[in-house]
């Protein structure tokens, strides 16, 4: 539910933190000619989590040629960028997400971002890579990343249920294999906001910060904002950041336009 919350909060701006995986095809830190399994355990039992897709983690022991490697890694970045453009297009649906997590209704704020993966992953399969990749891999390279992704969603489910007695019944284990999925999918979320929408979110903040606006100019500087980058879909020019800007800036009295002058030194609207 953290980040159903975490999701709903981009209409707001607000309090979201992670990092973007530095390298997208990098999977566990062990030397290539050892990668034979994703499944790695501390000495005292516990699963270690891979820090990306199980589907990309695998990629990295194909040992593929240079071409098929750099179309892997645009398939990974297309969807990247998708789940961008999905945060995008649908700040009203995670608007509504703000409203029922503020309500108190969090089940009706997890319909609402199932509603949201739902649309983005029709099905909501746990491996959604299989599919662009499949035309991109032959069946034998294929067939092993398969093999090392569904080793690695077994252990997983394991030890998700390690302490439920009824672990082997496969309804508890598809149910605990959806909240996984889920989970990975939140991470995605979260992670392309941090990589594109989070500096508007600094952005708003530090505006707020500069001229202390009412409710009402507070509620109208988010709403121009998210205009912005509806209309320019993270592809701004400066001078549609200069009428962003100014538009803010017109809206506030006298007063607050002088301390917004005085914060305007730097660009409010980012690149």
């Amino acid at each position: 539910m953290n980040m159903i919350r975490t999701a709903a909060s981009l209409v707001l701006f607000c309090n979201i933190a992670s990092a973007q995986p530095a390298d997208a095809l990098r999977g566990p830190d062990v030397p290539d000619d050892r990668i034979t399994t994703l499944v790695h355990k501390t000495m005292t039992g516990r699963l270690e989590r891979l820090r990306v897709r199980p589907e990309i983690a695998a990629i990295q022991a194909l040992h593929l040629d240079v071409a098929t490697a750099d179309r892997a890694r645009e398939i990974i970045d297309e969807r990247t960028h998708a789940i961008t453009m999905m945060l995008v297009d649908d700040i009203e649906l995670i608007g509504e997400m703000t409203e029922k997590n503020r309500d108190g209704d969090e089940d009706a704020a997890r319909a609402l971002f199932n509603k949201l993966w739902e649309g983005f992953d029709p099905g909501t399969p746990r491996s959604p890579l299989f599919g662009p990749l499949s035309g991109v891999l032959g069946d034998e390279k294929m067939a092993t990343l398969r093999g090392l992704v569904d080793e690695y969603w077994d252990a997983w489910i394991d030890w998700q249920l390690r302490n439920n007695e009824n672990r082997e019944k496969p309804a508890i284990r598809k149910r605990a294999e959806q909240r996984l999925a889920m989970q990975l999918f939140e991470r995605e979320v979260r992670e392309a906001f941090d990589a594109s929408l989070k500096r508007y979110q600094q952005a708003l903040d530090g505006i707020y910060a500069a001229v202390d606006p009412t409710d009402d100019q507070r509620a109208q500087i988010r709403e121009i904002v998210i205009d912005h980058i509806k209309a320019t879909r993270l592809r701004a020019t400066p001078a549609d950041r200069r009428a962003a800007n100014m538009t803010i800036y017109r809206l506030l009295d006298e007063d607050r336009k002088e301390l917004l002058f005085g914060y305007m030194s730097a660009i409010v609207i980012p690149d």
